[in-house]
């Protein structure tokens, strides 16, 4: 995550390297001052920042669609874009379900770095859910050209609360499920391409996109404010929607806890 906590140590001249390595901070041997490092500069990398210890590279919010867990996490992501994004790839056109592909991702980010900020971030799990959630869209918007909608829509619901409460386990990021849900829900509507059957439906589907393009940037904008400007922000109780505690260690190593995103 951008904000992510930061050990760095400015050791005296008489400390050595070793006993920085050992209280897991970083050596700097020209230097006996705070002030003369750039701790979050040297900790991050990549650009830089564009102010001096300030965690604004923006970019970091798409990085992690893009990032993997190891070859099994890799693969879960391979398969779903050779399948079911290929398919709707096919349907909407690459540019559409680019959008939504990507304007997932970074939903989901920003609301689980705001919500559990000191858990590493990578993969494409809210980007995936995004995509999922434009094959709901899809079956209503063309709701009268199914054969079986209720049945269709159905089992999708039903995939997409089984993926849910699979996320309730350890080391699964359920935030970033969710947001990049809502803003796949949100953007399909906007670009997926529809039928209208007749003109009140076509001026139905123009309101319903008008107010979900509104609702996708005022809830991007409240995510990007909360996110760099109140960073004092939490969540009681959040946590049972990553993470359900079923025995007192179950939750314990997942380091998912909700607290504000500024030092102690």
């Amino acid at each position: 995550n951008p904000n992510a906590h930061l050990h760095e140590a400015v050791v005296s001249t008489q400390s050595t390297g070793e006993e920085c390595e050992f209280r897991q901070g970083f050596f700097h041997e020209n230097n006996t001052l705070c002030s003369q490092v750039s701790c979050i500069t040297s900790v991050c990398g990549l650009s830089g920042f564009l102010f001096d210890n300030t965690p604004d590279q923006f970019y970091r919010a798409l990085l992690p669609t893009f990032m993997h867990a190891g070859i099994i996490h890799l693969l879960i992501t391979l398969v779903f874009q050779a399948t079911i994004l290929r398919d709707m790839e096919k349907f909407a056109g690459w540019w559409r379900i680019g959008f939504i592909y990507f304007a997932s991702g970074i939903g989901g980010t920003m609301l689980s770095g705001i919500l559990i900020p000191y858990q590493p971030e990578v993969g494409a799990s809210g980007a995936l859910y995004g995509i999922l959630a434009s094959l709901i869209v899809e079956v209503v918007v063309n709701w009268k050209i199914y054969k079986s909608p209720v049945i269709e829509l159905g089992k999708l619901l039903l995939l997409v609360i089984f993926l849910f409460l699979v996320g309730l386990l350890p080391w699964i990021d359920n935030f970033a499920h969710i947001g990049g849900f809502l803003f796949g829900f949100l953007t399909s509507f906007v670009v997926l391409p529809h039928i209208n059957f007749s003109e009140e439906d076509r001026i139905a589907k123009l309101v319903v996109q008008i107010a979900c393009g509104v609702l996708a940037v005022v809830l991007f904008v409240l995510l990007f404010i909360v996110f760099y400007l109140a960073q004092s922000s939490t969540c009681e109780n959040c946590s049972y929607i990553n993470c359900i505690p079923f025995t007192d260690s179950f939750c314990q190593d997942s380091t998912m806890e909700l607290r504000p995103r500024l030092g102690d």
